[in-house]
């Protein structure tokens, strides 16, 4: 018989943004701004930007991601974006954060970084919006911070589409309304912690039913590692021992 864990998926696909998911209730998220207009002006500053930005990636979490981020941490991660603006440019884009944005943590408690081990193989695919991921095979039981009384995991993404900004004084419009908040799913089934080893793992996340994303709009991917504990018959989540931070940015 194998000693391998076959690791299974699910794969899907969501044109859900901003308008449409479902507001967080918490005091962690940012107060309800709406998506702008095309090319309509609205009278913000950078900061007024970095916030809609913020707001646009945490709505386009599902309901565990959200529960999994620590308090404020919308304004938090607006913050970053805000700092890295250059205030001589007049465009606005996620694009030239990278190096600041990638690795950003959800919860600085319980960090993707100290608690994964294992290694995630990311390839841009055939055009922008579209990735490949990989996972070689690995130990959950090992290569996992796996919190106590954790059964079970799933890995979860979310590749969201984020548009650029252009400012003109105080008046600000976006470049993309189309192919802004636009987000691709993807997770795992329940997996069992154990300890014998899976199989890799490679999948394809894409936004979809935007066609080919513009040269003004910018890819960003977060990555999830969710713990539940299998108890009389029922999983509950288990939301500060999960772990969750943004990949890349491109």
């Amino acid at each position: 018989m194998s000693r391998n864990l076959e690791l299974r998926s699910t794969f899907q696909f969501s044109g859900e943004g901003l308008g449409t998911l479902a507001q967080p209730k918490e005091s962690r998220f940012i107060t309800s701004l709406q998506p702008a207009e095309s090319k309509e002006s609205l009278n913000k500053n950078n900061f007024g930007v970095a916030t809609l930005m913020s707001k646009t990636i945490f709505n386009s979490l599902d309901e565990e991601m959200q529960e999994m981020a620590e308090s404020y941490c919308s304004k938090r991660l607006a913050s970053t974006i805000n700092k890295g603006f250059d205030t001589k440019e007049n465009s606005l884009s996620l694009r030239s954060l990278t190096s600041s944005l990638e690795g950003f943590e959800f919860n600085t408690e319980n960090t993707f970084d100290a608690g994964c081990g294992t290694k995630f193989c990311l390839r841009e695919g055939s055009h922008k919006g579209h990735v490949i991921l990989h996972v070689p095979a690995f130990v959950p039981d090992k290569e996992l911070s796996v919190p106590k009384d954790a059964t079970n995991f799933k890995i979860s993404a979310r590749l969201i589409s984020i548009s650029d900004f252009e400012r003109n004084g105080e008046q600000v419009t976006v470049n993309n309304k189309v192919q802004h908040a636009k987000v691709g799913i993807y997770e795992t089934t329940m997996l069992p912690v154990l300890r014998i080893p899976t199989q890799p793992l490679t999948a394809q996340l894409s936004i979809f039913g935007v066609g080919t994303i513009q040269n003004d709009v910018s890819a960003v991917l977060v990555m999830a590692i969710k713990f539940y504990s299998y108890k009389n018959s029922k999983f509950s989540f288990m939301p500060k021992s999960s772990m969750m931070k943004i990949k890349t940015v491109h």
